[in-house]
């Protein structure tokens, strides 16, 4: 850019004393002047010098070229001196020119990024999705952007000269922006501030996050301030959805396990400040799994809703209550007294449980399983009293349920058993420890041999033969059962590949299956397979199952035992009339044979209620078409009344132990009877 100096800038502001007319009239009075003295006195001062007239005359021609050349330089620097001035001003204007137009252009380019960045501010204070309001320091409020009013549907003209803090803030917020003013006065800013809630128009929750900065005017004081607000509305209601899911139970609304891990800790470490006690129940509702089954999942639904209600209702006093899982609860006392009053609060849980529950105008009785531990005797801290009252509860479930126990040392004794009989179970299966024996049926009415019944014999290493009462209870509640009985099947099935090998194939091998494993399905799948691999006939296996077995799932078991009679495989029930069949279950399951309980057996004598109450039960079998089984023969007597009785097969130790496959293999290879007193 072309900068003028100070001279130029001085003859600039002179160029109004160039007048044509002043300077032409300068330039003519100086010659005026500069000829009237050289005529007026020049032939007096040459005539005084020469003296002689005839040398005076020579001297004029001289005197008129002098006077032309003093009056050619006069002209000349006259002339000169002015052109020189104007040739100056010239350039300085044209400098002038120059930067004026370098100025004009310049500020042609900052207007229009003005106009651009006002039609960009414009844009976003009426097209962006933050709240954009400027307000006084007073807190009255100036303008009010678009999105603004589509949040808090209030119009700008409604609100402009309110003050923003009385409008929108809610009385127990107004005290957090206490002191914003004079922090923005300072002229620093306020960037993503949490926490702020507005109410609209509407009366609804906005949710907002702000940055604020201070205006300033002319004199860098702080004259307004202006704000941006971002609604969390949506963002913050997803956050406490998923603070539900994460932390609640989704049916009932109570806190889940996590939450009451969480609540628990806190609550312990006030215990331990001021010395008080608590109580940890452990809540199980007992056959809960039969309100699904009999009544459906809805009502399933509905009963732990209701159970929900009560449990809330007696949940007071800084208790905490939660739902662990479908069927249990647990509760934490706080600040018990003693034993009795957590007795006394324990009993009137049980009390509002046991009230019976309507539904579909029929009335249950729900009982539960309580569990109690105490802090701090049985533990200090969350996991030490969750697993000692676990362990209580499972300790009175043993014990036929409906009531409570509290925790006390040897239970924990018996789970660190049966931890270890798990682990022993489990490496067990890994080095086949387990083996199969097997007991004789015999067909009653020509003491032949009929079959045999496997049954599962475990021989430890080191603590010898150990009952399955000890441990199959223990994993069908592990779940390990499920790999116990594929075990049993297999072994059984190689067995009768043996027996058909050397010609038994007409023997019939039956096999006992767990509830669990029938309830579970795919027990058909898994002998398709089996009977494929060792080359078995379906007819020549007896699958044994409980009548506890579809207690549980009536419908699930019934499609397996059906898809297992479509393969042809016989199905027999044991365990029969120890009353929990009806006559209208028996006949919706695809049953062939039905086992005579021992109970019934074993005091069975001549001319007996008990042999008129076997001989009703054979009779009733034999009228649904199935044969019947007696277990539990250990007399002739007993052998003999069942043989006039009709009873079709017989199983027991009078008629044969149970014993290893070499064995079973001999007595066969040897025709022998089975009857072990002939």
């Amino acid at each position: 850019m072309v900068r003028v100096g100070k001279r130029d800038l001085k003859d600039l502001l002179n160029l109004k004393d160039l007048l044509p007319k002043k300077e032409a009239l300068r330039i003519s009075i100086i010659y005026f002047i500069l000829s009237f003295i050289w005529i007026q006195f020049s032939d007096e001062f040459f005539y005084k010098i020469i003296g002689n007239t005839s040398k005076y005359k020579d001297i004029q021609k001289y005197k008129g070229w002098t006077f032309i050349f003093l009056t050619t330089v006069l002209i000349y620097f006259s002339i000169y001196e002015r052109l020189k001035k104007a040739r100056d001003m010239g350039i300085a204007l044209h400098k002038s020119m120059e930067e004026l137009s370098a100025t004009t252009e310049g500020l042609l380019t900052t207007q229009e990024k003005l106009n651009r960045e006002q039609i960009l501010s414009e844009n976003i204070f009426k097209n962006s999705t933050l709240i954009i309001f400027t307000w006084n320091l007073d807190g009255s409020i100036i303008s009010f952007n678009p999105y603004g009013e589509k949040v808090t549907g209030y119009k700008e003209e409604e609100i402009i000269g309110k003050s923003w803090i009385d409008l929108f803030l809610y009385e127990d917020e107004k005290p957090k922006v206490k002191g914003l003013v004079e922090y923005l006065k300072s002229g620093r800013s306020i960037k993503n501030s949490i926490g702020d809630v507005w109410r609209s128009k509407d009366n609804r929750i906005i949710e907002l996050i702000w940055t604020d900065s201070p205006i300033y005017d002319e004199e860098g004081n702080v004259t307004q301030i202006i704000s941006f607000g971002t609604d969390i509305t949506d963002h913050k209601k997803l956050l406490r959805r998923l603070n539900e899911l994460a932390y609640y139970d989704t049916l009932t609304g109570l806190p889940n396990r996590i939450m009451l891990k969480n609540e628990a800790g806190k609550l312990i470490k006030d215990a331990k400040l001021n010395n008080i006690k608590l109580g940890f129940l452990y809540i199980d509702i007992d056959n809960f799994t039969q309100i699904n089954d009999t009544l459906g999942h809805d009502a399933g639904d509905d009963f732990l809703i209701h159970l929900a209600k009560i449990l809330k209702k007696e949940n007071k006093d800084g208790n905490i209550l939660a739902k662990l899982s479908e069927d249990e609860y647990a509760i934490i006392l706080y600040n018990v007294e003693d034993r009795d009053d957590i007795i006394r609060k324990t009993e009137y849980i049980l009390k509002e449980i046991r009230k019976p529950w309507c539904i579909d105008k029929e009335e249950f009785i729900i009982s539960a399983s309580i569990g109690i531990s105490i802090f701090p005797h049985n533990g200090d801290n969350y996991s030490d009293l969750m697993r000692s009252a676990n362990m209580a509860m499972y300790n009175i479930k043993s014990k036929g349920k409906n009531g409570y126990a509290f925790y006390e040392a040897e239970m924990g004794k018996r789970i660190a058993d049966n931890t270890f009989m798990i682990n022993q179970v489990r490496r067990a299966i890994e080095e086949e420890q387990f083996t199969l024996h097997y007991q004789p049926v015999i067909n009653m009415e020509d003491n032949t041999i009929y079959g045999a019944e496997c049954l599962i014999r475990w021989y430890h290493p080191e603590k010898g033969y150990i009952p399955p009462m000890d441990y199959i209870p223990l994993t069908e509640e592990t779940g390990q059962i499920f790999d116990v009985t594929s075990l049993i099947l297999k072994m059984a099935f190689n067995q009768k590949k043996l027996l058909n090998e050397k010609g038994y194939s007409y023997l019939k091998l039956s096999v006992n299956i767990s509830n669990k494993s029938l309830i579970k399905g795919g027990l058909d799948k898994e002998i398709v397979k089996l009977l494929e691999e060792y080359k078995i006939k379906p007819e020549e296996i007896t699958i044994e199952i409980t009548e506890t077995s579809f207690m549980g799932n009536l419908e699930g078991c019934i499609y397996t035992l059906t898809k297992l009679e479509e393969l042809g495989i016989e199905i027999a029930l044991d365990d029969f009339g120890t009353g929990y069949s009806s006559l209208a279950q028996l006949k919706r399951l695809p049953i062939h044979n039905v086992k005579m309980d021992q109970e019934f057996i074993k005091t069975m004598k001549k001319n007996s209620e008990e042999e008129v109450v076997v001989k009703s039960i054979i009779e009733l079998a034999h009228t649904l078409g199935l044969k019947i089984i007696a277990e539990g023969i250990e007399t002739k007597e007993q052998q003999e009344i069942l043989l006039e009785s009709k009873c079709d097969l017989g199983q027991g130790y009078y008629l044969g132990k149970p014993m290893n496959a070499e064995s079973f293999q001999n007595m066969l290879m040897m025709n022998k009877r089975v009857n072990i007193n002939e």
